[in-house]
């Protein structure tokens, strides 16, 4: 907790500095962002398409700002650096929540035994708010996208990596009954001490991602994005079975998304 409390004031710290020393050359943007969310957790067989990317899906939406380190207003005798004219900084604060279920083989109809009624019983839900920024490399200069000097110049693509602090609630459900006051309800795996936590905590997250900008107006952009996220915690979803060999990485997310960026100057 403490660790991630010092990365976030950290990101802070550093925004506000570059914010300061750039203030005369900086532009600004806000927007939103909406979209899919694919959730993987402990729910589900692992490398099986459902339970990665098809099955465990929620909504996600967002507020977004973002600082450039330049001016879009095109100079041609003011130019600025590299860094200036292909990054700039996205800070975020989302919403998602996804509703998890076991999918594969081990829930198959064709299973009868007590442990698959176990996992076919299980209902999950996890809910997230993230706060973070990221860092995003525009391969097209971003005064020529910006200032729309070039009408030919319609998009922007881009790769992006950031840190996020989560804040999540997960919650866990069984067709059988009351799992809590009889844990053997649950596949034996989480009917141990410790390898469930219902129960809403703090964690952080790093950020991939890949997307591209579309010119919608002269002071606007459409974006679309995917980006993958990765969690310092595996009790997002609420569960985390240590002794379970099967178990090795913690909890993570797919997020592809639409969004509206307004140029604020």
């Amino acid at each position: 907790m403490n660790k991630i409390i010092k990365i976030t004031t950290s990101i802070l710290l550093l925004l506000f500095s570059i914010n300061s020393n750039a203030q005369d050359e900086a532009s600004h943007e806000v927007g939103f962002i909406s979209g899919s969310a694919s959730f993987t957790t402990d729910y589900g067989q692992r490398n099986h398409l459902k339970s990665n990317v098809a099955g465990n899906i929620g909504m996600g939406v967002g507020v977004i700002y973002y600082l450039n380190f330049t001016d879009y207003r095109y100079r041609w005798n003011q130019r600025t650096s590299y860094f200036a004219e292909h990054f700039r900084v996205r800070a975020e604060v989302s919403y998602m929540s996804a509703e998890l279920d076991h999918f594969g083989k081990w829930v198959d109809e064709s299973k009868t035994t007590p442990e698959a009624d176990k996992l076919r019983a299980m209902h999950g839900e996890t809910k997230l708010l993230n706060l973070g920024a990221q860092l995003e490399f525009h391969i097209v200069d971003i005064v020529d996208f910006g200032s729309r000097r070039i009408p030919d110049l319609k998009w922007s693509p881009y790769l992006s990596a950031g840190l996020m602090v989560d804040f999540y609630n997960p919650s866990l459900k069984s067709d059988l009954g009351d799992w809590e006051a009889n844990p053997n309800l649950l596949y034996p795996k989480w009917a141990v001490p410790g390898a469930t936590k219902m129960k809403s905590n703090v964690t952080g997250s790093a950020t991939l991602g890949i997307g591209t900008r579309r010119k919608l107006g002269e002071y606007s952009d459409i974006l679309i994005e995917s980006r993958w996220q990765y969690f310092f915690s595996n009790y997002v979803d609420g569960l985390n079975a240590k002794n379970d060999p099967a178990n090795k990485y913690n909890d993570w997310l797919l997020w592809v998304h639409v969004g509206y960026v307004y140029y604020l100057n």
